[in-house]
């Protein structure tokens, strides 16, 4: 019995060491991605953000800064600025000589991994980045075809390898996948566009070349509205010309901050699909009594882009799971991940990776099952914690996203 106690004791001790530790080291900003091969050797990985995402502004001002470093290798800086958004070998090669040039920055923080605190020497005009800014990095790979702010992707174009798997879509645009044909959410953000005061201007000089496209797009006339839009679109669809112009508009559009930030304010405000799915997940949390955190937010931004709203049922049937389970959430976003239903075996092993990626710094790889453990290491390869996210206790703002709460704090 006094062994059992000890051991018990000891273990504890552990823990509490362990916390104490961790707690320790300094808030991490960004960190080389690792993980272990079939073979059990511990490989690198690489991490990309939007081109306009927080590490392009961290990455050029880490270039400035190796410039004015004695010793250190120009072409260091040169290549940082030639792709600031990934962060790979050239990136972790820099953040050597930075920590080598300025050791008292990087005091108690791990190899390969910037604390916050060098965001504010490198960058002095711009605030740190968010928690939104953080799970955007990990988020926007859920949409492949359509990585980026930038991107747009022809559903159409069957034979051209990567489409959708939505027989109804005909256009997507951007990482929140705005799309034509189904739900017309593209025609929708375009509208909310259109009626916000700094963007109006910029759609309209934007589509100058389809002026009839756009306004085809925009009319919202009758009940068959969003079933018209296969005739407005077929005719720039069956024309190279027309496709490639449509293209470059949306590109164009994208490189402006206003037209970006009003995409983000449509899908994540009270109109935007993804504001609402996310919601039915603090939803649920709520009334298991759990506290979200930072990972929390980014794991439900996640889903949300790939899956539908949790339905009533489905709520119904996780509550006593995620009630069981206990306070840390870690257990809750797997029960979420493992119980909702796939939409077939082929989706489950490529999707469980990508959610394990929202559990793993919980549980290390080695305590990963079998087949989330496979799929990690072939569709993904990251941790929240690569960013900087942590199970910190955060609710997210209104302006960030528009949750049913919000509703009640914008009542006279």
């Amino acid at each position: 019995m006094r062994a059992r106690r000890a051991a018990g004791w000891m273990a504890t001790l552990a823990l509490l060491i362990a916390g104490q530790a961790e707690a320790a080291l300094p808030p991490i900003l960004l960190k080389r991605p690792m993980f272990a091969d079939e073979t059990g050797q511990t490989r690198p990985w690489r991490i990309t953000d939007s081109k306009w995402g927080w590490f392009s502004p961290l990455m050029l001002g880490a270039a400035d800064e190796l410039e004015r470093c004695k010793g250190a290798d120009p072409e260091l800086a040169a290549g940082l600025r030639m792709s600031p958004n990934r962060l790979d070998r050239t990136g972790v090669a820099a953040i050597a000589a930075l920590r080598a040039c300025h050791k008292r920055w990087f005091r108690k923080a791990p190899a390969d991994a910037l604390p916050d605190k060098v965001w504010d020497r490198l960058v002095k005009d711009q605030p740190r980045p968010d928690v939104l800014a953080r799970a955007k990095v990990i988020a926007f790979t859920a949409a492949p075809l359509t990585p980026d702010y930038d991107r747009t992707v022809w559903d159409w174009d069957r034979g051209a390898g990567w489409t959708s798997a939505d027989p109804a879509a005909i256009l997507t645009w951007g990482p929140y996948k705005a799309t034509a044909g189904h739900g017309c959410t593209l025609q929708k953000a375009l509208a909310a566009l259109i009626a916000r005061p700094d963007t109006a201007a910029l759609v309209q000089a934007g589509f100058e070349g389809e002026q009839a496209t756009l306004t085809g797009l925009l009319d919202r006339t009758g009940e068959d509205w969003c079933a018209r839009q296969t005739q407005v679109l077929k005719p720039v669809f069956d024309d190279p010309e027309r496709r490639e112009t449509l293209r470059v508009i949306f590109a164009e559009l994208a490189a402006k901050p206003e037209i970006r930030a009003g995409y983000d304010a449509y899908f994540l405000g009270p109109s935007g699909y993804l504001a609402g799915r996310i919601g039915r997940y603090y939803a649920l949390y709520a009334r298991a009594g759990l506290t979200p955190t930072e990972i929390d937010f980014a794991f439900f931004l996640d889903r949300s882009l790939d899956y539908p709203p949790l339905s009533e049922d489905l709520q119904a049937r996780l509550l006593p799971l995620l009630q069981a389970a206990g306070p840390e959430t870690w257990k809750a976003r797997r029960i979420i991940a493992t119980e909702t239903p796939f939409t077939s075996p082929g989706s489950r092993s490529f999707q469980i990776g990508r959610d394990a990626v929202y559990w793993i710094d919980a549980v290390g790889q080695a305590g990963l099952e079998p087949i989330e453990a496979a799929s990690w290491v072939r569709n993904s390869r990251l941790k929240a914690s690569d960013v900087g996210l942590t199970d910190r206790a955060y609710a997210p703002p209104c302006a960030v996203v528009f949750l049913p709460a919000c509703s009640a704090e914008i009542r006279p």
